[in-house]
């Protein structure tokens, strides 16, 4: 038995292909057979590693009864929001409106003209606890499309009204300076958690965008208190059971405040931007374990997210063998079977391990005997009670977790999401660029190179057009604007790891489409999708960062960068435009605007160019003076290197002002300008630091 999903190439829609359920693929032709048929929608959207996602199924989509009800009375959707995170964003913001919450499954009800009347998350099959069951719902709400219609759709079209105007706010501009940055600093500080870092109750998410922000805010203050916030955080995450201390990565977020008991999937996203938090924050406390962890994290994307040809896959399920976490939960008697009682012991005691197990289900809320392993201090705390130097402690948890690896690798695996989207792409070929820049660890361009070319042959169109989603060969979805501005910052930051023009080439196409596309004329910032998108109700701007950044976030970021690589003023504009749009929500929000905050600081500083002009050779990164400009921190900071004829010609095609670059000579020599005025050449260490420091 298979529905219309059989033939998609969707991982989460392929996982629904054999329901009994009569689901259709999000298409023009489903609302024209729910017309016909004068029949509501049941949208229900998700995504392939969710492990809510994977019980619903299991209750209620395999289930011959419900089927038969949503077959009778509904024409039942289903949306990868991973796929469509358009369709995901709007109707996400439906169900928060209707119900004060969000998650997935996102359940929507609808009518044929896509207009919703009725939203949730996830449901039982039979009401318990408080929460309704689709055997007591959809008769209801089939009930009332069928003897209540006009309250029905007066009802959907108060909701589509007020969803207009969520989608698209009028807010008054203000533009935040430098003075504004230290109150803004202080209320984000009161949603730190003191006890254990981080931010917010449980569950806890990583919210890598804050310490961005806060390894900016401490390069231009010095505060200390956003140092000890960063350290504690990054440092919390990384001994706590939200990190996989066995195969390495991130899972998704901590349904404790402890950060011990995760919600186990991981997400390719997490790992980017928490990379690049660790790379922020190693630069501003040098602090070993981040760097650690970096390279832990590149170990683990190398190993299970690349892809053969070169590019990211999406995530890992939480689930595997119908249970979630079961791959990485261990009993005391399987350590103790697979270790010597030397090892077991000094394991024990490092990850806390216990007879009765220390994971607490979510749902039954007691120990069943099962442990993640975890740290609660730092492996150098532990030589005092262990006749080793912390060296050596390190070397042989290292060996020891290897070991328990090894037979881990023996287990049913959870399932892998294998499409690979541009903007999850672009934000990891970006923090892969600048952690090469940090650590120097080439492995890491290395892996940002080949993410790259991959995007580019395979995303890419000739006009700069980008698709959203590839998998098996086939490219889909049209570009939406994450793409658009998460490529043009991986594009930014692989050019100021490289100095390869060709790249930067890329970066100023894909900005300037993603302005032509995306940005409103009228307001300033910029829509998530296009002008001619037919399939939404509403034409959506996401402004505030969440799991990840804000396509507007991060485009900041694009504006300001291009704008100083092309100098076009019109780039310049627009990103005063946009930090203006943003400043108020900042100022309330600060949580929820950390990318923006980060971003901003480029629009604080005086812009500079520096030229380098080295005839016949390419980028020496092991020479002082290229290096040291490559590390230079400044907010707002473009690189031209030129080494032929070639490179000029590509940066005069760039840049407006044609004849800013000089011609090659000889010699090697750099220019160190401000707003395009230039010193005379200099060539030493020496001579640069006097100018920049």
């Amino acid at each position: 038995m298979s529905n219309k999903l059989n033939k998609e190439n969707s991982p989460y829609l392929l996982q629904h292909a054999e329901n009994p359920v009569n689901w259709f693929p999000w298409s023009n032709e489903v609302f024209t057979v729910a017309k016909e048929k004068d029949v509501p929608i049941f949208l229900s959207i998700g995504y392939s590693t969710c492990h809510w996602c994977h019980v619903m199924e299991k209750e209620s989509f395999e289930d011959e009864e419900i089927a038969k009800i949503l077959n009778s009375n509904f024409i039942s959707i289903k949306v990868d929001r991973e796929q469509r995170p358009d369709l995901d964003s709007i109707y996400m913001a439906v169900c928060q409106m209707m119900t004060n919450r969000g998650g997935w499954p996102l359940t929507i009800i609808m009518t044929p003209d896509k207009i919703p009347f009725f939203a949730g998350t996830y449901f039982p099959k039979i009401s318990r606890n408080g929460l309704v069951g689709l055997l007591d719902l959809l008769p209801k709400v089939r009930e009332a499309w069928n003897t209540k219609r006009e309250d029905v759709i007066r009802s959907g079209e108060s909701i589509l009204a007020s969803l207009k105007d969520v989608s698209n706010p009028t807010i008054p501009d203000s533009f935040i300076v430098k003075d504004d940055m230290e109150e803004i600093f202080e209320s984000l500080k009161d949603f730190f958690d003191e006890k254990f870092g981080g931010f917010g109750e449980a569950p806890k998410f990583p919210s890598p965008q804050n310490m961005i922000f806060l390894s900016k805010f401490y390069l231009d203050t010095k505060n200390k208190d956003s140092l000890r916030m960063i350290d504690q955080t990054l440092t919390s995450m990384r001994l706590g059971g939200i990190y996989d201390h066995v195969g390495y990565g991130f899972h998704r977020y901590s349904t404790d405040v402890k950060w011990l008991v995760p919600h186990f999937e991981k997400m390719l996203y997490d790992q980017a931007m928490i990379l690049e938090a660790l790379a922020e924050a190693y630069k501003v406390t040098k602090k070993d374990l981040f760097k650690e962890t970096a390279e832990e994290i590149h170990s683990y994307l190398n190993e299970i997210l690349l892809s053969n040809e070169g590019g990211f896959f999406s995530a890992e399920d939480a689930d595997s063998e119908g249970e979630e976490g079961t791959f990485y939960l261990w009993t005391l008697d399987e350590l103790k079977k697979l270790l010597t009682s030397d090892e077991y012991a000094f394991f024990e005691h490092l990850y806390n391990i216990e007879a009765e197990g220390n994971f607490i289900e979510e749902t039954t809320k007691n120990k069943n005997g099962k442990n993640i392993i975890f740290l609660k201090d730092e492996l150098d705390s532990f030589s005092s009670t262990f006749s080793l130097n912390p060296e050596m402690i390190k070397s042989e948890a290292k060996r020891i977790k290897q070991k328990i690896k090894n037979e881990r690798d023996n287990r049913v695996r959870p399932s892998l999401d294998d499409k690979i989207l541009t903007d999850w792409n672009g934000l990891t070929i970006s923090s892969l660029a600048k952690a090469w820049r940090i650590f120097k660890n080439p492995i890491y361009l290395d892996t940002a190179m080949n993410g790259f070319e991959f995007i580019k042959t395979n995303m890419v169109s000739e006009d700069y057009s980008l698709f959203h989603c590839y998998r098996n060969g086939h490219v889909a979805i049209k570009g939406l604007l994450d793409d658009y501005s998460f490529l043009t910052k991986g594009c930014i930051d692989l050019y100021e790891s490289t100095l390869d023009s060709e790249i930067l080439t890329y970066g100023v196409g894909i900005c300037k489409k993603m302005v032509d596309l995306f940005w409103d004329k009228e307001r300033g910032s910029f829509f998530m999708t296009r002008g001619d998108d037919v399939d939404i109700i509403v034409r959506q701007k996401n402004l505030l960062d969440g799991a990840i950044p804000s396509g507007n976030s991060v485009a900041l970021y694009d504006l300001v960068k291009i704008g100083n690589y092309t100098n076009d003023e019109q780039f310049n504009e627009k990103a005063k435009k946009l930090s203006s749009q943003l400043g108020e929500m900042a100022k309330k929000f600060p949580i929820n605007l950390g990318q923006f905050l980060a971003n901003h600081y480029s629009l604080l500083s005086e812009n500079i160019q520096i030229v380098i002009l080295n005839k016949g050779k390419k980028p020496n990164f092991k020479n002082d003076v290229v290096n040291y400009l490559l590390s230079f921190e400044h907010p707002n900071k473009s690189i031209f290197y030129v080494s032929s004829e070639k490179d000029k010609k590509i940066y005069n095609d760039i840049l407006l002002n044609s004849d800013f670059i000089p011609d090659l000579t000889d010699e090697f020599q750099i220019f160190i300008c401000k707003d395009y005025t230039c010193n005379l050449p200099v060539s030493s260490l020496r001579e640069i630091k006097e100018i920049l420091e």
